[in-house]
């Protein structure tokens, strides 16, 4: 699916000239191909502080990825500073003016110049004294906001909460204030491309990797996420270290989102196993001859995942040829569009059954054959977190499936099993590709980056989520939307 229309570079001079209520966006960078040890080269990242170990794993993993890093006001932590700058990383004493002193930072690390895309990372510092030291904490939230108005585009912000700020309620204070500046900043950044964050962290190196991710371009459309980064359940030993021969089950995957997500997981090394019913034969056999073209592996297993005999047929052709499976990506599900008064049972029970239900029957069928320390994505949308006219099914469907995605990393936890939910938002495929124009427009203005994600961004998404990067994420609902204007 190709970007939109809006992003060609005849209609936008086109646009430019003709005076309509439309804001043009900026084009997103994304990733290509596999992903890479350097995803970040070419970047640059500065971080606020620099005081503990927490920050120094987060500098490392910039640092690691390929980006530039500078660090601001670093003064009295030798130690720690002194394993940056080994590494490349520079410092940039901080002035007495605070929104000044990292606009200081990032015009000397170069971005200024050159525009390339920055990543700033700033740690919520923890209040000392009374109730009235909150305001002065808060000032580090207008700091970074100021800096981060001035960012080139694609750039991020990853605001990060410490264990620190757990300890009374002047933190709790601070992370509610977070949460709420973070509401708002990332709509503001997003007419440039720009992403914003809150990691919550609970292991340092869980949030390291976790915003490495996020400051890439394989998060271009990710924006507003507060995730928790926690230490992995089962352990290094049995998380997945790479994509390299395991074996993932995508359902509902012969054309769209799941077919992006099938490709792209096949061109991470995963020998995928795309499921869709019988009359989708010809769409999935394409999908499957176009990963196997590029050199990858790929099979499909015919059934309908909304019964007991299907679920039990895509697990019995899993388990004969594999014996195992890695990861979960419970993509299938439909739409039965209906006002209330509109609705029949029919269309109730079946939009049910085979967003929601389905998952459950899966799952329990591949229960035997699931390896331990596997991954399971179910796919939500922002309309179950929202709701949206006409679409009562649909939505309690889908808010269904985000609360059984924090039940299963419960259960899992024994067994190192991760779950998580996506939920996307307006995405370029064929259904909306046939949109009126107008509500097309209409669909995009909504997203604070004014465009529709392409099924590749769901797709990295999904990639991430069953691949070691994410083993401190679970039971966790990750928006693909762009930033849109509600369900935040």
């Amino acid at each position: 699916m190709q970007d939109d229309w809006s992003l060609n570079p005849n209609v936008r001079k086109l646009l430019q000239r003709v005076p309509l209520p439309i804001s043009l966006p900026t084009p997103l960078r994304r990733g290509a191909g596999r992903t890479r040890a350097n995803e970040l080269t070419g970047t640059r990242a500065v971080l606020t502080h620099l005081r503990d170990g927490l920050d120094l794993a987060l500098a490392q993993a910039m640092q690691a990825a390929g980006a530039a890093v500078t660090i601001v006001d670093p003064a009295g932590e030798t130690t720690l500073t002194g394993r940056l700058v080994d590494g490349g990383g520079q410092l940039v004493p901080a002035t007495a003016d605070l929104p000044g002193g990292v606009l200081n930072a990032i015009a000397q690390s170069g971005a200024t110049g050159d525009r390339r895309p920055l990543t700033l990372i700033h740690r919520v510092t923890r209040p000392h004294g009374d109730d009235l030291a909150v305001n002065e904490a808060t000032d580090g939230l207008l700091a970074v906001g100021h800096a981060a108005a001035h960012l080139p585009p694609n750039s991020r912000l990853l605001l990060v909460l410490g264990p620190d700020l757990r300890k009374d309620n002047l933190g709790a204070l601070m992370i509610a204030a977070t949460h709420g500046f973070a509401r708002s900043a990332f709509k503001e950044m997003g007419k440039n491309g720009g992403t914003c964050h809150v990691i919550r962290a609970e292991d340092a190196q869980a949030a390291a990797e976790l915003a490495t991710f996020l400051a890439g371009p394989r998060s271009a459309f990710v924006s507003g996420l507060d995730l928790v980064a926690q230490k992995s359940l089962a352990g290094d030993a049995t998380a997945v270290p790479t994509l390299d021969g395991k074996v993932i089950l995508v359902t509902g995957a012969a054309r769209g989102i799941g077919a992006a997500i099938a490709e792209r997981l096949a061109l991470e090394g995963a020998h995928v196993w795309i499921n869709d019913i019988a009359q989708a034969q010809a769409a999935a056999a394409d999908t499957v001859a176009q990963i196997r073209a590029r050199g990858g592996h790929a099979d499909f297993v015919a059934a309908d995942v909304g019964t007991l005999s299907g679920a039990q047929a895509i697990a019995d052709a899993i388990g004969k040829d594999a014996g195992r499976v890695d990861g979960v990506i419970h993509n299938a599900g439909i739409t039965r569009d209906r006002t209330l008064k509109k609705m029949s049972v029919a269309h109730w029970r079946q939009v049910l059954q085979v967003n929601f239900g389905a998952m459950h029957l899966v799952q329990t069928a591949l229960s035997p054959i699931l390896s331990d320390g596997a991954s399971m994505v179910l796919m939500s949308s922002v309309m179950g977190i929202s709701g949206n006219f006409g679409q009562t099914n649909y939505s309690a469907s889908k808010s269904a499936v985000i609360e059984l995605a924090k039940q299963w990393a419960c259960e899992g936890h024994a067994r190192g099993l991760r779950a998580n939910a996506i939920a996307p938002g307006f995405i370029l495929t064929e259904m909306t590709a046939q949109m009126p124009v107008i509500n097309r427009e209409m669909a995009k203005q909504l997203t604070a980056m004014l465009q529709p994600g392409l099924p590749l961004d769901v797709a990295e998404l999904a990639c991430f989520l069953v691949g070691a990067q994410s083993r401190g994420v679970t039971g966790q609902v990750l928006r693909c939307d762009g930033g849109m204007a509600f369900g935040a």
